[in-house]
């Protein structure tokens, strides 16, 4: 048996504006979606997916499995017949999805596990790619997404992303400040990223000028709070940027007329703004996981607390160290 896994992300600094070339900050997270292949025994494919739910397909190889980030990868090697799990069930909190990037992980594990399963078979499937991944993740949103969550679960630990040219993407590791730690805190529902992309592309279309320069702000406060994490004391100006990004991206929801910064999110900022922690949306916004940075573990610890007491969800994550790997029966794990 072939296992593979990936980390799901937080992304802390450049959503919208990474699409523009603007830089974006992504934290690979210690919850990872896990891919179990073998080799079929009765010459249908099995496909069992775990998520919110478990659900369980048999299909002919190289048939439809109701999956389609599945049939992507599948593609490349369509005449196999294997029997397969995918594990995502640690994106899930009772059912809800909590915008950790679980698809973009799903597509890494996957990917990572099924090449390494078709070599195996004797099919010429290379190990995939950062770039090839981040286009396949894209053919499943409709050609919309960066590729930035791609990228955080293909790599691992904390990264600065840039996309200067679609299919170019620039990937450098990064470290927060020592005394910087960080807490995710659902929202209580959970949104699409797609549908959030797709209303700032009409918005963009609606009002070009207000949009550049709206977006150029963005991108400044990105590349400052980039700068920040370059130097060698830079707590304070990682904050400050973290922070002024979050208003940032109020404030383009307004423009653009959608809720990217959400009652519930309102109602944790200023639980933060009170014990002197800076909190944003995490990704697209709209619901989904909220992230909280400070440089005074008391003062984190007070916060969790307090949000956790009005019923919001604090989700415990840390850095992940490692990206996609792959393991081949007892082996240890590999890229």
């Amino acid at each position: 048996m072939i296992v593979a896994r990936a980390p799901g992300k937080l992304v802390a600094l450049g959503e919208y504006a990474v699409l523009d070339g603007a830089p974006a900050v992504v934290l690979a997270v210690d919850r990872c979606v896990e891919a179990a292949i073998e080799p079929s025994t009765d010459g249908l494919c099995r496909l069992t997916t775990r998520s919110a739910a478990a659900v369980e397909r048999a299909f002919v190889p190289g048939g439809t499995s109701g999956a389609p980030l599945v049939d992507l990868v599948a593609a490349a090697a369509p005449g196999l017949a294997w029997t397969a799990t995918i594990d995502s069930q640690a994106f899930f909190e009772r059912r809800a999805k909590l915008g950790l990037g679980s698809s973009a992980a799903v597509l890494c594990a996957w990917a990572g596990a099924f090449a390494a399963f078709a070599r195996s078979q004797g099919a010429a499937v290379p190990p995939p790619t950062v770039e090839a991944l981040i286009e396949l993740h894209r053919q499943f949103q409709g050609g919309k997404g960066s590729g930035l969550d791609v990228a955080a679960s293909y790599t691992g630990g904390a990264i600065i992303y840039r996309l200067p040219r679609p299919g170019l993407p620039q990937i450098g590791s990064v470290r927060l400040p020592n005394s910087v730690g960080f807490a995710g805190i659902f929202a209580g529902r959970s949104a699409s990223t797609p549908d959030l992309v797709g209303q700032n592309r009409a918005w963009r279309t609606r009002r070009p000028r207000e949009a550049t320069a709206l977006v150029r702000r963005l991108a400044e406060l990105a590349e400052t709070g980039c700068a920040a994490l370059e130097g060698t004391d830079a707590a304070s100006e990682w904050l400050e940027a973290f922070a002024a990004y979050g208003r940032g991206l109020q404030e383009l929801g307004e423009a653009i007329g959608v809720e990217l910064v959400t009652a519930e999110h309102r109602e944790i900022g200023a639980e933060a703004t009170r014990h002197g922690v800076a909190y944003k949306i995490s990704g697209a916004g709209g619901g989904d996981l909220g992230l909280a940075c400070a440089d005074d573990s008391e003062r984190l610890e007070a916060f969790r607390k307090s949000v956790a007491d009005r019923g919001f969800r604090v989700i415990n994550v840390s850095l992940a160290d490692h990206g996609l790997q792959v393991a081949h029966g007892a082996a240890g794990w590999q890229r």
